[in-house]
């Protein structure tokens, strides 16, 4: 088994209004299930760096709980 990679990622909402999105997901590319977080509160006019640092840490946890047995056995 290969490392679960986080897939298909984009904002939910208007595609041309990205102020107006209000969450970002992403699909595990293991088990295809969809990780999704709410858009980062910012003092800046892009919250896009923070809401990704978000999605990719609730990605981590997703990729600890449900595939570190799963990584440990192949290994």
């Amino acid at each position: 088994m290969k490392k679960p990679e986080l897939t298909d990622v984009g904002w939910l909402g208007p595609k041309e209004e990205m102020d107006r999105a209000s969450h970002r997901f992403g699909k595990c590319s293991e088990c295809h299930e969809i990780i999704c977080v709410e858009k980062a509160v910012t003092d800046t006019p892009s919250s896009q760096p923070e809401t990704n640092e978000i999605l990719y840490k609730a990605f981590r946890a997703h990729t600890k709980l449900k595939h570190s047995e799963e990584l440990s056995q192949v290994a």
